[in-house]
């Protein structure tokens, strides 16, 4: 069974005797900020199979083992932005050469693509995330930063690549050399579904080498059934002409060897914050992980702070992608040691 996510509201599809609920219109969200989602399950939310924690049922997203979705149609709407994402979870760990008893995130990436066909170039594939922002899966035999649920990872797509009209195949593989099994590389999550239809909707392709499947006749390679992995089409309306989010309040304060950052993020929905640097405060880096919630407080390490002159800012985006930023803040410089008079 298929699913528009709208706002509150979800389109109904079934086989059952007319009742109230039928009666109500898969009507569109009219907020400025709500976006609607396009997805396989009931909500993005049901996505909570496998990249949480448990067994994680060999859903690896690697270099050899890419996820595909068929999603519908997206539906008419009057949409300005778009984004396709995957629900991920369970980066891996090793150790450190130089410290041991130190667990650091295998580095690695995730893309993603969308077509309506399935088959990918790469004018249709797109950056989804690091290995290093992927919550890390925990160890039992030491302790591991970074442990958490998983996350929803969105890549901003043209909307032109979204078609209104024809299905709308979604996949997501690594690029990475290293993520060939469950072991290096992080997991997607999964959806119970119950499936109407004798078609399959989405599948497992073992067959890549670091891209997509570039051939149709082929790319299906084993049909998945009542499981569906966490991919999803995020469409949001135009927004409003002021900034949908504000962000106020930086401060910058030493704590040892250490350096507090905060700020206030205040806006519909804000979904997750981060601290940026700039060397010229023209071109921002971020510096931080995010943060998916309040209080937006970041300790940064001493081989994280940047050089006296350079600039911070605090960042916060809402669930449509808009981005608001605070002011910068110059680190200042040490002062003077004055030099005794002769």
């Amino acid at each position: 069974m298929i699913f528009y996510i709208l706002s509150a509201l979800l389109a109904l599809s079934g086989t059952a005797a007319a009742g109230p609920l039928d009666a109500l219109p898969p009507a569109l969200s009219t907020s400025t900020v709500i976006p609607t989602y396009v997805t396989l399950a009931p909500t993005v939310h049901d996505y909570s199979r496998f990249a949480d924690g448990g067994p994680d049922a060999n859903w690896y997203v690697g270099f050899n083992n890419a996820w595909i979705v068929k999603l519908p149609p997206a539906p008419l709407g009057d949409f300005s932005r778009a984004f396709i994402g995957a629900r991920l979870g369970r980066a891996k760990t090793q150790s450190d050469p130089d410290k041991p008893w130190v667990r650091q995130i295998i580095p690695g990436k995730v893309y993603i693509g969308i077509s309506q066909t399935p088959s990918w170039t790469s004018e249709q594939s797109f950056f989804l995330a690091e290995t290093k922002d992927i919550p890390a899966e925990p160890d039992p035999q030491t302790h591991v930063d970074g442990v958490g649920a998983a996350h929803w990872f969105w890549a901003e797509v043209p909307t032109a690549l979204i078609s209104f009209t024809a299905p709308n195949y979604v996949a997501v593989w690594s690029p990475t050399e290293d993520f060939v099994s469950a072991s290096s590389a992080p997991i997607i999550a999964g959806a119970d579904v119950d499936s109407s239809s004798d078609e399959p909707l989405a599948w497992n392709n073992r067959s890549i080498s670091g891209v997509p499947p570039r051939n149709p006749d082929s790319s299906l390679e084993t049909p998945i059934s009542n499981i569906v992995p966490a991919l999803a089409i995020e469409l949001v309306p135009p927004g409003p002409e002021e900034p949908a989010v504000a962000v106020s309040d930086l401060d910058v304060a030493r704590s040892g060897k250490r350096l507090l950052v905060r700020f206030s993020a205040s806006g519909v929905d804000v979904g997750d914050a981060w601290i940026e640097s700039s060397r010229d405060s023209l071109d921002w880096s971020r510096l931080s992980a995010r943060q998916q919630r309040p209080p937006y407080v970041f300790d940064l390490s001493p081989d994280k702070i940047p050089p006296s002159g350079q600039y911070l800012r605090g960042a916060a985006r809402d669930i449509s992608g808009a981005v608001g930023y605070s002011k910068p803040f110059m680190l200042p410089y040490a002062p003077p040691i004055l030099q005794p008079n002769p």
